[in-house]
């Protein structure tokens, strides 16, 4: 909706405007403001923008004075070049007297604005007011539209570690631009996703270099309120629970359907020991991606094409196709190396538990309380125990980064 000042002290002809503005033009009453002179004019324009200004040619300096001559067609060139004013976007002169019209033509033409001959006795001004209006109305809401879709996207990615991150860029396949947001001091990365379906998803992109639920969580929020995101994805590297009786190995898929912080809880004493009465909290994803991602694993199985990929890579590390598990994961703000830490965490709260991290229910979180959408897709790396070592980060954090951006071009 615009808004308007309307510089006039006819009150016949202030009705009629008013009548095409609102009826012919559906602009809300509570937009037009009135000024019967020069100086309540220049007050209304001191305070407030508008984006239109409809000018008579000739009005008294103050309200209830005689006119004086000349006065009002110098005051177009004030609006021009004097700068307290908050000049209107669009000025529209509007007067009766022909001959004023003609003389004063070009000061309009020359800034851009129009100057229309009033009949009261003709409708032709109507519609060409009628016209101007509706093409500022068009104008400003396309530039809004674009001003709004400028730091908007579709997708959110979010990487803990920077070996996760550069991974994640590679297996997308995609061009990557730094993109500066004033007074945020995180790097943000962009790119243009083509789908299967024909669509262009806008992703952003950052890497936090610090592990942690609190970290994560910040940093989506951040991303939600920036970016109008609605859905974030984090991939990289996680621990796997290793059950006795399942081959669950490294270079498999986990996705997150929940995230349980195994942290939480109560310290109390016990003895002469200080112990951890657990509560743990779980929240799940988002039901909608949940139900794209089920879809995805049943049809697609891109599992399969893992091992020429990362051959093609140089990270095929493993012998063997990966498996997608789709299950609970648990989620802690320390690093775990104790494989009956793992155990017991089976033991206690949810034997489908499949993955264990340091970033998801803070993510999870962050979502939950901004109601938005949030995935976590890691690769196993290790099983949480003392023989934990790096051998697998690189092509873990490639697989789950390439699994997402499967994801998002046969979803999307």
């Amino acid at each position: 909706m615009i808004s308007i000042l309307i510089m006039d002290d006819n009150a016949e002809k202030i009705s009629r405007i008013k009548k095409v503005l609102t009826e012919r033009c559906q602009v809300n009453e509570e937009s037009i403001d009135i000024a019967g002179s020069l100086n309540s004019g220049r007050q209304k324009l001191t305070k407030f923008f508008y984006d239109l200004l409809i000018l008579d040619l000739i009005l008294p300096v103050s309200d209830g004075d005689s006119v004086e001559p000349g006065r009002s067609e110098d005051f177009i060139n004030e609006l021009h070049r004097i700068g307290r004013y908050k000049r209107p976007v669009y000025i529209i002169g509007l007067s009766e007297y022909k001959d004023k019209v003609e003389q004063n033509a070009n000061k309009f033409e020359d800034k851009l604005w129009k100057l229309i001959h009033y009949d009261l006795k003709k409708e032709e001004w109507e519609v060409v007011l009628q016209n101007a209006v509706d093409s500022i109305q068009s104008t400003k809401e396309q530039l809004l539209n674009s001003i709004k879709n400028k730091d908007k996207y579709d997708v959110g990615i979010i990487c803990a570690l920077s070996e996760e991150f550069e991974k994640m860029k590679e297996a997308s396949n995609l061009e990557w631009g730094k993109k500066d947001v004033e007074n945020v001091n995180i790097d943000f990365y962009t790119a243009e996703l083509r789908t299967e379906m024909g669509n262009t998803l806008k992703i952003i992109a950052v890497r936090n270099n610090i592990p942690g639920m609190q970290a994560v969580s910040s940093t989506a929020s951040v991303m939600y309120s920036l970016f109008d995101i609605e859905t974030i994805f984090m991939t990289g590297i996680c621990a796997g629970f290793k059950r006795k009786d399942d081959d669950m190995d490294f270079g498999d898929i986990f996705i997150a359907e929940s995230e349980y912080d195994y942290g939480s809880g109560k310290l109390t004493s016990k003895g002469n020991e200080t112990v951890l009465m657990p509560e743990p909290k779980q929240l799940t994803c988002n039901f909608d991606l949940q139900g794209k991602m089920n879809s995805f694993i049943e049809e697609c199985h891109k599992e399969q094409e893992l091992p020429k990929v990362l051959k093609r890579y140089r990270l095929d590390l493993i012998d063997r196709t990966p498996k997608v598990y789709f299950n609970s994961g648990a989620c802690g703000s320390y690093v775990v190396g104790d494989y009956g830490f793992m155990q017991s965490l089976m033991e206690k709260h949810d034997r489908k538990l499949r993955g264990l991290d340091m970033e998801g229910y803070g993510l999870y979180m962050a979502a939950h309380i901004l109601g938005k959408k949030a995935l976590m897709i890691k690769c196993v790396s290790d099983y949480a125990d003392c023989e934990k070592d790096d051998r697998y980060h690189a092509m873990c954090a490639f697989s789950s980064a390439w699994f997402l951006f499967e994801f998002l071009k046969y979803t999307y």
